[in-house]
């Protein structure tokens, strides 16, 4: 009889991201190995406080031991708060925790402080994962950037399992035409404002495009429109995949420079379509493939990623050097060991 695995994962309703095409592909990919596979999702609400707890209790209180049954063999934790869920053969694979209260906490990216009240909303929270963490089979991460944070701030250890994106295999690379590519969800997390503020200083002839949709399109449109680009910026929104492909194979380089990411799929895919990126030195597990100099630019402020950008437009020749380095250095990665070290306790 068929193993059967339950992938759980924590889900913002009428929001699609890199959590969900994580999910998706390894259901995909462990049905292909003839497991037993469904994705068990609750919706996910962190605001105002009192929700965020019931998102944390309602995983406590499920019961995936079996279904109509039949015995559930194993179940794999994701992103936040999903690992909570008690099974007495889980392993965790985790995308992220929630980041407003480690990393994040006092930043513009959070909207928790200091203050009494947000400390004590920190300590439920610390509290939560180090119980469901800890009573883990297993502890893998995505990014070594997600293993250093969970043993900075929660004293755990895990394992890094990276992963290919959703199309490995079809990537391609066609031509270097005069444009930068910025692919993902538009929120202040992803700093896309900071290229288009870069784009302002470089010859006027390199255009930008960006795909993908998010609460942050309207702020950076009207960016867009004061910097007086709107005949050089493209917003073009969700993108199928095939388009998505072809935007790739012919940018002249990929914009990635979220703050302090978790993985990142653009940078895989990116590579993989043999295509240099341009991040900052702030970007956690972007800085995990992206190397200076070889094959992209790792920078600090907008003056220079204007400078690097107008340079690789003169020098195609450079763009597409790194881009073959990029690609060799993510080739190797693929969905097997992934999986078999998920699988281990049931095989």
């Amino acid at each position: 009889m068929k193993k059967k695995i339950a992938i759980c994962h924590a889900q913002v309703p009428f929001v699609k991201g890199g959590a969900e095409l994580l999910v998706t592909s390894l259901s995909t990919e462990l049905l292909r190995r003839d497991f037993n596979v469904d994705i068990v999702q609750l919706p996910f609400k962190w605001y105002p406080n009192e929700q965020l707890i019931q998102s944390m209790m309602n995983w406590k209180f499920i019961d995936l031991s079996e279904s109509n049954g039949e015995k559930i063999d194993l179940v794999i934790g994701t992103k936040f708060p999903s690992y909570g869920v008690n099974h007495n053969n889980k392993v965790t694979w985790l995308v992220h925790q929630f980041r407003q209260i480690y990393d994040l906490q006092g930043t513009k990216y959070s909207q928790y402080d200091f203050s009494p009240e947000s400390l004590s909303i920190k300590e439920l929270v610390s509290r939560y994962d180090n119980n469901s963490l800890s009573d883990s089979k297993e502890i893998f991460t995505i990014a070594q950037n997600t293993t250093d944070r969970l043993e900075r701030f929660n004293h755990i250890k895990s394992e890094v399992l990276y992963h290919p994106p959703k199309h490995v295999g079809l990537y391609f690379n066609n031509s270097f035409d005069n444009y930068i590519l910025s692919v993902g969800r538009l929120d202040k997390l992803k700093r896309i404002d900071i290229l288009i503020e870069s784009l302002k200083q470089t010859d006027s002839s390199i255009k930008c495009i960006i795909a993908g949709q998010g609460p942050e399109r309207e702020n950076l449109e009207r960016l867009v429109s004061k910097l007086g680009l709107n005949d050089r910026v493209k917003f073009l929104g969700f993108v199928e995949d095939k388009q998505l492909l072809k935007l790739y194979a012919d940018c002249l380089a990929v914009y990635f420079a979220p703050y302090d990411e978790d993985y990142g799929y653009v940078t895989l895919e990116a590579f993989l379509s043999a295509k240099p990126i341009i991040t900052l030195n702030d970007s956690g597990g972007v800085l995990e493939f992206v190397k200076d100099e070889i094959n992209g630019f790792v920078l600090t402020n907008t003056n220079e990623i204007s400078s690097k950008i107008d340079y690789l437009y003169r020098n195609k020749q450079v763009a597409k050097e790194f881009g073959v380095m990029g690609y060799e250095s993510v080739k190797h990665i693929t969905w097997d060991h992934v999986i078999d070290r998920l699988t281990e306790t049931i095989r």
